[in-house]
């Protein structure tokens, strides 16, 4: 009893402002069980009980300290609870758009970055309600404490934060809501800083497979990909990779898409081998480095000088090889990065700028796809003679409501809901409009002939819905599944897998398949054309890896030191290569 008469006088003056303070964080749990699926009522009663506690004992903690070191004034504290808060914002910003929360790997990413929309007047109003209930809040409720009480105050928040985190109950919730209940307890500001200072994995580069990994390379099935004898010799090979493409904007996965919006997507896929691909990162750089590796680990791949690359087989191979983006080529130093993989030219925002022909077209993130599309075409057209593998990477289409101004450049509009003014939706209606236009132009120069090969897929793909949910309800998994096409001038007959763990990660082994040149034995993938195989999915998030296979799927701490889960770990970081 004694106990709890402190703890009660330790709070009583501030226990009302630290349950307002800590709505925030519980709304972005409740987000974030929604995103991740955690849908059981017991789950959700478990988890959002015990961010409560944290949030309070957190926030308590600070306010604590903050009073110790003699901030008192009302106006500092509602600043400090701001500053909280937009990091709160960022972990939902990032669980909207890619599932995952505010981690070291997307403070690399905000160097570069389009922030326009922080002017947007939703935006504003936004930071401006948050501001208002900070200043409400820490000016109705906050009485200033003694030094003791304040002392008293932080000790007891301490200590039962030690205790939540030593005996945590969320580890008796049955897997793997047990992990990604977990997942979301600790504060933003906490969980960014865990995961800047946690120790990183190391890559394992080596020409000979250490038998514990060969032995989990086979429970999984990776490192076995093979041909299948589709294979002949293409001169021409384009990979298109638009910007966050996503099957559920197409008409043929979701019909509250209207038929015209998507129309020279759903024909592709109508009349080309094609797929629908479960993904294994959520950004660009990573997106693209894992299409090129076909390893899961996108970080420790570029991090290392891209050990495994098809990119660099196809040179090796006589191809030459450029890289054609709408984008800055400089961000996060993909045009170091992408040489590494095998890129000879990688060309972007930068270069186009100095080009009178270009120039007029670029604005918000770069450079329009109908005009990067065109030079495309006329690059293809001066090396028509050479054997050259051309990766196109659009920018229209970029979250969160796509191009605003298309500068000048006309489309057949579309007379639906949410087609007149920027959005996601009609973004890839245009951009279908373009990827017509290009496969018009190789015709029409004559580049679309029996030794081209076009690639038609996204480089990661978009959560956004807003503000067009509607257009995705009821939810379907094909949605965030993204849309891979072959195009050759004489369709194949030949069929793509349908296998629900077909993925990113089979698409470097099916371009070698493609063109009969033979696999790295390095690769976690398979070829789309191989219908037999088992495979295995190993989506690598921040701070742990979901693996999926036919039998279930698992999710595994990255910094785990359970014995069970160093096999898969010591998987996803070792780079098996030639030499």
């Amino acid at each position: 009893m004694h106990f709890l008469h402190d703890l009660y006088a330790s709070f009583k003056n501030n226990y009302k402002l630290l349950l307002l303070a800590s709505l925030p964080a519980l709304a972005l749990t409740c987000f974030g069980l929604h995103q991740l699926e955690v849908a059981s009522p017991a789950v959700w009663a478990c988890a959002l009980t015990a961010r409560l506690a944290v949030e309070f004992c957190f926030l308590g903690a600070c306010l604590a300290l903050l009073n110790l070191i003699g901030i008192k004034n009302k106006w500092i504290l509602a600043l400090f609870l701001y500053v909280y808060y937009l990091a709160c914002t960022a972990d939902m910003v990032l669980l909207w758009y890619f599932k995952e929360r505010f981690g070291a790997k997307y403070l690399d990413t905000m160097e570069g970055g389009d922030y326009a929309f922080l002017t947007d007047w939703r935006t504003l109003s936004y930071l401006t309600v948050f501001l208002l209930f900070c200043l409400f809040s820490v000016k109705r409720f906050f009485v200033a404490p003694a030094r003791k009480t304040a002392a008293k105050q932080l000790a007891l928040c301490v200590l039962i934060l030690l205790g939540l985190s030593w005996l945590n109950p969320l580890a008796l919730l049955s897997k793997p809501n047990d992990f990604l209940t977990a997942y979301l307890m600790p504060p933003s500001p906490v969980y960014t800083l865990r995961a800047l200072v946690a120790p990183q994995l190391k890559a394992q580069i080596t020409p000979d497979l250490p038998p514990a990994v060969a032995q989990t390379a086979r429970q999984y099935n990776v490192f076995t990909a093979r041909n299948t004898g589709i294979g002949k010799e293409y001169t021409r090979v384009i990979l298109i990779a638009t910007e966050s493409l996503s099957a559920k904007y197409m008409h043929r996965f979701n019909p509250l898409i209207p038929p015209q919006a998507s129309q020279t997507y759903d024909q592709i896929f109508q009349r080309y081998p094609s797929a629908t691909l479960h993904t294994v990162t959520l950004s660009t750089l990573y997106g693209l480095t894992v299409i090129f590796s076909s390893h899961p680990n996108a970080k420790l791949n570029y991090e290392n000088g891209y050990p495994l690359s098809f990119v660099k087989e196809l040179k090796k191979y006589g191809f030459h090889t450029a890289f054609l983006r709408g984008a800055n080529e400089n961000y996060m130093d993909e045009n170091l990065l992408f040489h590494q993989a095998g890129f000879e030219v990688v060309r972007g925002r930068n270069f186009f700028e100095d080009l009178d022909a270009y120039e007029p077209y670029i604005e918000w993130w770069g450079l329009t796809d109908r005009k990067l599309y065109e030079y495309a075409a006329d690059y293809l057209q001066q090396n028509k003679d050479e054997k050259t593998f051309l990766t196109l990477l659009t920018v229209d289409t970029h979250v969160p409501l796509g191009r605003l101004d298309y500068l000048g450049q006309e489309y057949e509009e579309i007379d639906a809901q949410f087609y007149d003014v920027p959005t996601m939706p009609r973004a890839y209606a245009r951009a279908g409009q373009d990827l017509a236009h290009f496969l018009r132009l190789l015709d029409e120069k004559g580049l679309m002939d029996e030794h081209t090969l076009v690639l038609v897929t996204g480089d990661h793909p978009s959560y956004s819905n807003t503000p067009t949910n509607k257009l995705f309800k009821p939810y379907q998994r094909v949605f965030d599944r993204i849309p891979f096409a072959i195009i050759t001038r004489t369709p194949l007959k030949k069929p793509l897998t349908q296998a629900t763990l077909a993925s990113q990660l089979d698409i470097a082994p099916t371009v070698l398949d493609l063109l009969n040149l033979p696999q790295p034995k390095g690769f976690f993938g398979h070829s789309l054309f191989d219908l037999e195989e088992q495979r295995s999915v190993f989506d690598v998030k921040e701070d742990y890896v979901v693996v999926s296979t036919d039998k279930g799927f698992n999710i595994i701490a990255l910094n785990s030191q359970k014995p069970q889960d160093r096999p898969v770990i010591d998987l996803i970081r070792t780079f098996w290569t030639e030499d």
